[in-house]
């Protein structure tokens, strides 16, 4: 039986909150010794929740705890943006950020459908979808962030400073790693190479408790 219940899946957004925040520190700390912030965990694991389930619930949660991870953090590590636009600049870009991601996913899913090694298409899929959503979530990012804090004069600027210094090793990771790591995710919790065994199992699963009684 799939377990479909409220509190279940409250437990498993729980974890996933907790896993990104925790990957979140964790790429502060290593921060601290270079010159840059960077967000290199905090995003392989985010594409990972997004995907692994091949749900769009999950992965606009995926994002949105992402994005609350980063708004806890602006108020433990103050920066120059005010309390009131803070949910702008670290909410809200990545909640449309995870609609950019997950919508390329599943229209590279229709695109790749011919292709006959499921496991080579599920890899080009996520990959242009992660790409599009680390590009969404750098522009989305940086336009409010810079307009806030430079009077909107920095974003240009913003971008080529981060080019080469952040983004390249961030982008770098989660394209090469992601896929594959959500691929031997979902091996290991026997989701299937698509991600969505569980809805098969579901359907099963509701289907026999709708038969009749019959005496045996």
């Amino acid at each position: 039986m799939v377990n479909n219940s409220k509190a279940f899946n409250l437990a498993k957004y729980a974890i996933m909150f907790a896993t990104i925040f925790v990957a979140m520190m964790i790429d502060r700390g290593i921060s601290v010794a270079l010159p840059i912030s960077m967000a290199i965990c905090v995003l392989l694991v985010t594409f990972c929740f997004c995907f692994i389930q091949n749900s769009w619930i999950d992965g606009i949660v995926a994002f949105t705890c992402f994005g609350v991870a980063s708004f806890i953090k602006a108020f433990i590590f103050p920066d120059a943006i005010e309390w009131y636009f803070k949910p702008l600049v670290y909410i809200i870009p990545r909640i449309l950020a995870s609609v950019t991601t997950f919508g390329t996913y599943r229209l590279m899913l229709l695109a790749v459908k011919n292709v006959r090694q499921r496991h080579g298409a599920q890899v080009i899929a996520m990959t242009v979808a992660i790409a599009v959503g680390l590009v969404s979530n750098t522009v989305f990012f940086l336009l409010p962030f810079s307009y806030l804090s430079k009077g909107g004069e920095g974003f240009v600027a913003a971008v080529k400073g981060l080019v080469f210094i952040n983004i390249l090793p961030e982008y770098t990771v989660s394209l090469f790693v992601a896929p594959y790591a959500v691929l031997g995710v979902r091996r290991g919790l026997k989701l299937g190479v698509d991600g969505n065994n569980w809805k098969f199992a579901l359907k099963e699963d509701v289907s026999s408790t709708q038969k009749p009684y019959t005496a045996s």
